[in-house]
């Protein structure tokens, strides 16, 4: 019989990977991919069908109507949105507030970051920054409070 949280553990560090990749191409192109969160997604589902996962479709839920309200009005990334309401899937309820707090913190550095960049190189207009840096941070700290990883 296959060990149910060897499972898990396997499952988690597949979103990590998944995450780390979303990273990069964040960092490079500015695009979170739609199937990187689609993987996300199924694997979520794969976690709970394996008794081992929480399913938060409300905090999904309430963050994807103030997410797309974010988005009109040009404060996030369209997929910064998707991954966040992707990954709140995942995340029991109890956790949700420490998500979004770690996930701030760590967003703060690159903040700074790219005002020095803008001020530096004297850029006109705008500068986005790479925001899936900081919600992989979070989801991975999170997680680690909540599942058995095998690291």
């Amino acid at each position: 019989m296959i060990n149910q949280e060897l499972i898990n553990d396997t499952i988690l560090l597949t979103i990590w990977l998944c995450l780390l990749i979303s990273c990069y191409t964040d960092i490079k192109y500015r695009i979170i991919s739609n199937y990187i969160v689609i993987i996300i997604f199924i694997l979520a589902i794969l976690n709970y069908a394996f008794g081992l996962g929480a399913l938060n479709y409300s905090a999904s839920g309430i963050f994807l109507v103030c997410g797309l309200l974010m988005f009109y009005c040009r404060l996030a990334g369209a997929g910064d949105i998707k991954l966040i309401t992707v990954l709140l899937i995942t995340i029991p309820a109890g956790s949700v507030m420490f998500f979004f707090a770690v996930t701030t913190f760590l967003g703060l550095p690159l903040a700074i970051i790219a005002i020095m960049y803008k001020w530096l190189k004297k850029v006109e207009g705008g500068i986005t920054l790479p925001y899936g840096v900081a919600i992989t941070g979070g989801y991975i700290i999170t997680s680690l409070t909540f599942f058995k990883v095998l690291i």
